[in-house]
């Protein structure tokens, strides 16, 4: 089958939709499919046609950047003459509806969130003509992205929340599919070697301390400010303990500012980005990994986000907020603790009862594992993933082109 994933394909950094295109066009590719992507000069996806181009900065302006990456995609599409187009980008999956036509080719959408959620959810901080701008961009973008959705020939939604508003809205629940995330589980793994861990903590000057970690973007949506504000009541307990931020965003300042604001600033060490392959030794550092997302987008959509994945993949025990997509596995899995979202006492005594009991942490910590091995691994994405495109093909008779 030949594949082309329309979307750039970037390096995994800490951003959960770069990681995603890496992973899932390497999966593909090393299951005989022949994947086609775009890069950016020096970036390389193992077992991919990779199909490079200039950063956007070597352009001068951005008109000529977007004029000549328009014209990579149809060089990209007219030499692979691909059976599927593959893009997470609403503005791309406008293009495929066009070329599709023309190329035969059958389009699929990935949806990992919607963009009229992420509207109503984000803060409301313009006004005047700015905010009248702002919200017809919204509206326009909101009906795009479900325009594109339904003439797709296939969708493929992250979580359940994102299926059931589309089909809400009048979409076809039978090309609509749900496939999570994943993890790359021979990356996101136990690491037993205690050197690289020492030198790691002594880096950050950790010595004998509990480290509890967040690993992720620093966006609103992913309520890190509730894990702050439960940091007095767990060093209160628990005086030996550390919390290790790491990743960079949007709100790092804002975050910094609080925690220095409410006295735990020495306690709380905020890394900046890391490299995609220090990862797991970060989080096989901690005793305990945390993800306090908030209600707002988060609860209506559902998630399925990489972070507590890779986290179980590294065997370690979850705290997590109580929200659809997460609170259920951590309790049928038992690999975790599901704890109330926005609420920095519960999310503390449930840090705190995990670092009281290390017996609890390692059970979980393998039930994590397990679960995350069975479930939740890139190859079983990839594979759900070309049982959609099977699916598309064989409905419309073209599979038996396909190789």
């Amino acid at each position: 089958m030949k594949i082309y994933i329309m979307d750039t394909i970037e390096l995994p950094k800490s951003s959960g939709g770069a990681t995603h295109k890496w992973e899932l066009a390497r999966k593909l590719s090393k299951m005989g499919h022949e994947v086609h992507v775009m890069t950016y000069e020096g970036t390389k996806v193992e077992g991919a046609v990779t199909h490079t181009m200039k950063t956007r900065e070597k352009y001068g302006f951005e008109f000529f950047f977007k004029l000549i990456h328009l014209l990579s995609i149809l060089r990209v599409i007219i030499v692979c003459n691909p059976d599927i187009i593959y893009t997470r980008n609403v503005s791309f999956a406008l293009l495929g509806l066009l070329i599709k036509r023309i190329k035969k080719a059958k389009l699929v959408l990935e949806l990992n969130g919607l963009f009229s959620e992420d509207w109503k959810s984000g803060k409301k901080i313009y006004g005047g003509v700015k905010k009248l701008y702002v919200d017809v961009k919204n509206v326009v973008w909101s009906y795009l992205e479900f325009f594109v959705a339904k003439k797709a020939d296939a969708v493929i939604a992250v979580a359940q929340g994102i299926k059931d508003i589309l089909i809400q809205r009048g979409g076809d629940r039978n090309k609509i599919f749900v496939i999570p995330n994943g993890a790359n589980i021979d990356m996101f793994r136990q690491i037993n070697d205690s050197a690289a861990i020492n030198e790691l903590r002594n880096h950050h000057g950790i010595k004998n301390d509990y480290i509890v970690a967040f690993i992720g973007n620093l966006a609103p949506h992913h309520g890190i400010e509730y894990l702050i504000n439960s940091a007095p009541i767990v060093l209160n307990v628990l005086p030996n303990t550390k919390f290790l931020i790491v990743g960079d965003g949007a709100i790092k300042k804002e975050l910094i500012n609080l925690s220095e604001r409410i006295g735990v600033s020495d306690e709380i060490i905020f890394t900046g980005r890391v490299s995609y392959e220090i990862v797991p030794l970060y989080i096989n550092m901690a005793d305990v990994c945390v993800a306090p997302f908030i209600r707002a987008r988060n609860e209506r959509i559902g998630l399925s986000p990489l972070k507590i994945y890779e986290y179980l993949a590294c065997g370690k025990p979850v705290v997590a907020s109580d929200i659809k997509g997460i609170g259920d596995l951590l309790r049928t899995s038992n690999a975790g603790i599901a704890v109330t979202p926005e609420d920095p006492v519960e999310l503390a005594n449930a840090i705190i009862k995990l670092l009281k009991d290390e017996e609890l942490r390692k059970q979980m910590g393998k039930n994590g594992r397990k679960v995350a091995v069975n479930n939740y691994s890139w190859d079983h994405t990839a594979k759900k993933t070309i049982e959609v495109f099977e699916k598309i093909l064989i409905k419309k008779g073209d599979y038996s082109s396909a190789s």
